[in-house]
């Protein structure tokens, strides 16, 4: 076999399938290995060819923000558009790679849970591989990510309560009704559909990138980024990793906190205006600290008031109108320069996750 489940806690290896979630010995989260080396070309794929599935996800542009480069004392910054992707969130290059292997082996019915922008993601790629998605999400949710799952023909299953909520309650209906459970946050499949975002930027106009900034909830483009990044310096298309820097809200920092050794527990989380990133217990949280510190990176949780005028900057400034979480990133990278994690002439990217279209302004 050309590619298989790897146990990332015991030895055990499997046969790839897109249902099993967790190894068989010791329930270890799993990831997938390969037994062939990558190229320099595209990222290696645990699809037996092509997407099966894709409404044209990738490929999002890259762009100097000269303006904001300037307020912050750098000399390069760029963003990587990633809420234009078909669904407005970087999300879909993981939908992409997790449905069209999902599709490929006959899955025609699942279960997911999201805090929204992976819901959103999964049901319209469900409904065009013409699958039946059931995502449970916190009743909280923004009304515009509600709205996608449910056009895109999803049945919606809105949960009271906090994020985790929603998990427990998929989980709960998944061992009810016997049905596949195709969870983003679980499923290796996920963050392999996030390694092209490296190979887009090694191949983009940009400057060779130092740091990437980005906002972490689950991980999966912390962890795919990073797997991406990996791959080419194996394919001796880089000689380096840039610098990979987690950014959460000071509200929900199970990553931060786990990387710079401070107390802290699910308990603590409160709410957050950025929702794609209140995840208390991300349960590919050692990943996500072995990718930043692996990395030579860092970790900063901001406030709430310094995400959303964020927010306003990068609109009124730069015309990109982004959600809440994205904006935190802006917010983490202000932090990073202060405390000289980044300095003034490095070169620095930051992922635009999410478009602010899809969730109405907070007072």
């Amino acid at each position: 076999m050309t590619a298989f489940l790897e146990c990332l806690d015991c030895p055990k290896r499997s046969e790839l399938t897109v249902t099993q979630l967790r190894c068989r010995s010791c329930d270890g989260l799993l990831q997938i290995a390969y037994d062939h080396p990558p190229t320099a070309a595209a990222p290696r794929t645990p699809l037996a060819g092509d997407a099966a599935v894709t409404l044209g996800e990738g490929r999002t542009p890259v762009l100097s923000l000269s303006k904001t480069a300037n307020r912050l004392g750098l000399d390069q910054l760029f963003a990587k558009l990633e809420f234009m992707a078909p669904t407005g969130s970087f999300k879909d290059r993981g939908s992409a790679v997790l449905i069209s292997a999902a599709h490929d082996e006959g899955v025609t019915e699942f279960v997911e849970d999201s805090s929204g922008n992976a819901g959103a993601s999964l049901s319209a790629y469900a409904a065009a591989a013409g699958m039946k998605a059931h995502v449970f999400v916190p009743a909280s949710a923004a009304k515009g990510k509600l709205d996608q799952i449910q056009i895109f023909g999803a049945e919606l299953h809105a949960v009271e309560g906090p994020r985790q909520a929603a998990t427990d309650a998929a989980e709960s209906f998944v061992a009810e009704q016997g049905l596949p459970y195709l969870s983003h946050n679980l499923s290796p499949y996920f963050s392999e559909g996030m390694k092209a975002f490296a190979y887009e930027i090694v191949a983009s106009d940009a400057a060779e990138i130092d740091h990437i900034v980005l906002p972490v909830g689950n991980g999966s483009l912390l962890i795919g980024a990073k797997n991406g990044y990996d791959e080419l310096i194996e394919a001796g298309a880089v000689s380096s990793t840039p610098r990979f820097h987690a950014v959460q809200a000071e509200n929900v920092q199970p990553i931060t906190t786990a990387i710079n050794g401070v107390e802290w527990s699910a308990a603590d989380a409160r709410p957050t205006v950025a929702s794609g990133i209140a995840v208390s217990a991300p349960p590919r949280l050692k990943q996500c600290v072995s990718a930043v510190t692996d990395s030579g990176g860092s970790a900063v949780s901001v406030e709430e008031d310094e995400t959303l005028e964020w927010q306003r900057r990068l609109a009124a400034e730069e015309g990109i109108f982004c959600e809440a979480t994205s904006a935190a990133a802006f917010a983490g990278l202000e932090k990073l320069l202060a405390n000289g994690a980044i300095k003034a002439s490095d070169n620095v990217l930051v992922p635009i996750t999410g478009s602010g279209l899809k969730e109405p302004l907070s007072a």
